[in-house]
């Protein structure tokens, strides 16, 4: 699944270690008998979008609201979310966020459609790699504050080329999910049968799919985004010098 909250994590199962520390992917053993989980962190994620909320001085629902009410879906606006720096998979605590491409004629919208899909793109570096780690992504769930938007939702379809999938409950979903395995543990019975039992599939709420157009034109992007970020790498960290 994927949380798209004040970060951003892409948390996956497996039933093998599947390590790749040089595209900074974690890498644990899972709570339950015989799998392990990887993940994919991107430091700002939600909170990219409440940061921009702050710069201009409006509220979260007020800039997506302006978004759907100008009928923006294109923006030559790329935005780099690296405001704390960035884990997967860059491992950089230099990296900084970026706005590239501006003009004269950049408004609110396209700087919050920039945000959101910025913040699709660092979620597509960290799905490759985990796959590059050895994990296959279908479809993803998705949780979070970010998660309640529609078009953010959307662009991560489009973006990533998954399904997007909204369950009902994902408010609670950290805090249930650990109740149901101290359950398990309590009961020390860690079967299929018991875990299908105390932890049943939610509800399905949404799904996003893929649009095949948009997702020919993010790929063209997305390519940009990776080139910016390598080639104001050492310019990053200089600053600090």
């Amino acid at each position: 699944f994927v949380s798209l909250g004040t970060s951003g994590v892409i948390f996956t199962v497996s039933d093998a270690h599947r390590a790749c520390p040089e595209r900074t992917v974690h890498a644990f053993c899972h709570c339950l008998p015989r799998r392990w989980h990887q993940m994919a962190v991107t430091l700002s994620a939600a909170q990219s979008l409440s940061w921009l909320a702050g710069v201009l001085r409006a509220p979260v629902g007020e800039l997506l609201g302006e978004l759907e009410a100008a009928g923006t879906t294109r923006t030559d606006v790329l935005f780099l979310p690296y405001l704390s720096g960035e884990r997967t998979p860059h491992n950089d605590p230099e990296a900084t966020g970026m706005f590239f491409g501006l003009t004269a004629a950049t408004d609110r919208p396209a700087l919050t459609l920039a945000v959101l899909e910025g913040v699709a793109y660092s979620m597509a570096d960290g799905i490759a790699a985990l796959e590059a780690g050895g994990i296959r992504i279908r479809d993803l769930a998705i949780i979070g504050g970010g998660a309640r938007s529609p078009r953010w939702r959307q662009i991560l379809a489009d973006v990533t080329g998954r399904s997007i999938v909204l369950h009902g409950g994902g408010e609670v979903g950290p805090g249930l999910g650990a109740a149901r395995l101290a359950r398990l543990g309590a009961g020390g019975d860690f079967s299929d049968e018991a875990i299908r039992r105390i932890c049943p599939k939610p509800e399905l709420l949404a799904r996003a799919l893929p649009e095949g157009g948009q997702r020919d034109r993010h790929g063209a992007r997305l390519e940009t985004y990776r080139a910016l970020y390598r080639s104001t790498r050492d310019l990053m960290a200089d600053r600090q010098r």
